[in-house]
């Protein structure tokens, strides 16, 4: 024993002179931003206060997209979650992280393996031998620097950053459907807007001709009219390729074989957002976005990677006992034997110490990264607020317009019916009419897919649902 121990402190000395130190790990790695304010509230924000000393986390429950108070929209968005394939896949890596995780914990136990056999020999004499065995033997590394213990707690950062990943796709595909769905409600609502449209044209072109049979108008008058007929008639074909287009999306999303349809048959416009939600502060997306929690996770991974290299770097104690029974023919005889080890780095050309500074930049490497994505989901909610608050601009601009543009027809149309002008100023009011009847529905839909992006931005709220 006493030459064990000996060999045991010699194998410690020599593992000081490697440089290694044991290392700590930080729990909750921050973005490498250098004078960052925690507490500063986004500059498109309109519910920003000026005063923040009572900054609070904003509170985020529930699911998102039931703020639209659109029963077919959280039907769909319940059978994608359900039905989705890729999504499937996305948790089977949750999956193979536990099993991971399983496998490196392992380890912190005593190995134990049982085994036999049997023999037969021959001589000259052809006389037989039998010789048999049968025991168990058990192999365990004694954790001492924590090497092992490191890289199970690597593998529980990774199941986590897993579960993170997961329910990043699970937020990305409830944007989808909601996005998908929105646009599908406008196409039909333009189809629908261009079928009364083509009514109006083909109206005003029969009173354009009963016009030019009494001598009233000209032909030029007609063939106007009916340009303006043709050109609204052309636009059909195009809305009713993307109508097609966006069924077969949604099915796709919801993980049905697309052409089925089995989607809701909505046809109205689509309707004002809800209120805003609650921006809160940029520090709050280091909570409540998913994908950066799991860039959190990922970084503490590696950063126990690191501390097990830093163990690797000192000697391993292992003891191993193996218990047989033996004998010829019967297993008469009970055969033990017990032993300890170690065995440390004394020369290794800095192998083992490179990997510790190659494990620690690859900690700094997704601490970068980490605070990249972070300013991009910063920029993200700003961008969605700044969006939504010119679209809903927008969107009144083009109410006023079309108000007015909806009186010069009918003063155009007075005027012409009176034979004061001639008949391109009602055209061009009737075009005018038409094109910003268009832009209205496709801006209200925009305002929509705004209010999606800011929730996608600002990471929901999703709910916490089981796999």
């Amino acid at each position: 024993m006493r030459s064990l121990f000996a060999v045991v402190a010699a194998l410690g000395l020599s593992s000081i002179g490697t440089g290694c130190v044991v290392h700590s790990v930080d729990p909750n790695p921050q973005p490498a931003i250098g004078g960052q304010e925690e507490t500063r509230s986004y500059r498109n924000d309109p519910d920003a206060t000026e005063s923040n000393a009572n900054h609070r986390p904003r509170a985020v429950s529930g699911r998102w997209w039931e703020s639209f108070r659109d029963h077919d929209l959280d039907s769909l968005v319940s059978q994608a979650l359900a039905d989705n394939p890729d999504l499937r896949a996305t948790g089977r890596r949750i999956d193979q992280a536990n099993a991971s995780l399983i496998r490196a914990g392992a380890t912190l136990f005593p190995q134990i393996d049982g085994g036999g056999d049997l023999s037969r020999r021959w001589n000259r004499e052809g006389r037989t031998d039998d010789e048999a065995s049968l025991g168990l033997s058990l192999d365990w590394e004694l954790d001492a620097w924590g090497r092992i213990r490191s890289g199970r707690s690597a593998r529980a950062e990774e199941v986590e950053a897993a579960k993170e990943d997961w329910q990043a796709a699970r937020l990305l595909l409830t944007g989808a459907v909601a996005e998908t769905w929105f646009e599908l409600i406008e196409q039909r609502g333009q189809l629908r807007l261009a079928q009364e449209q083509i009514e109006v044209n083909q109206t005003l072109l029969d009173l354009t001709r009963l016009r030019f049979g009494q001598g009233q108008s000209s032909v030029v008058d007609v063939l106007q009219q009916q340009e303006q007929l043709e050109s609204t008639q052309a636009l059909v074909p195009d809305i009713e390729a993307r109508i097609e287009e966006l069924e077969l999306a949604l099915e796709t999303l919801t993980g049905r074989l697309p052409g089925t349809r089995h989607l809701p048959e909505r046809n109205d416009e689509p309707a004002e957002p809800p209120a805003r939600p609650k921006a809160g502060y940029p520090a709050d997306l280091l909570a409540e976005r998913p994908d950066l929690r799991a860039q959190r996770a990922r970084i503490v991974a590696l950063d126990h990677e690191v501390g097990e290299a830093v163990a690797d770097c000192l000697p391993r104690f292992s003891i191993g006992s193996s218990l047989a029974l033996a004998g010829t023919p019967s297993l008469d005889h009970l055969i033990g034997d017990a032993i300890a080890g170690a065995v440390g780095p004394v020369f290794d050309a800095g192998s083992r110490k490179s990997e510790v500074t190659r494990r620690r930049s690859r900690v700094q490497e997704e601490v970068d990264r980490y605070t990249f994505a972070y300013l991009n989901a910063v920029r993200d909610v700003e961008t969605s607020l700044q969006r939504e608050t010119k679209l809903a601009e927008r969107v009144r601009r083009q109410e006023a317009q079309l108000n007015t543009a909806r009186k010069l027809l009918a003063e155009s149309r007075n005027r012409y019916s009176l034979g004061a002008t001639d008949y391109l100023p009602v055209l061009d009011a009737v075009a005018k009419v038409q094109g910003l009847e268009r832009d209205l529905l496709t801006s209200r839909r925009e305002r929509l897919s705004a209010r999606v992006a800011l929730h996608r931005a600002l990471g929901g709220p999703m709910p916490e649902m089981p796999r």
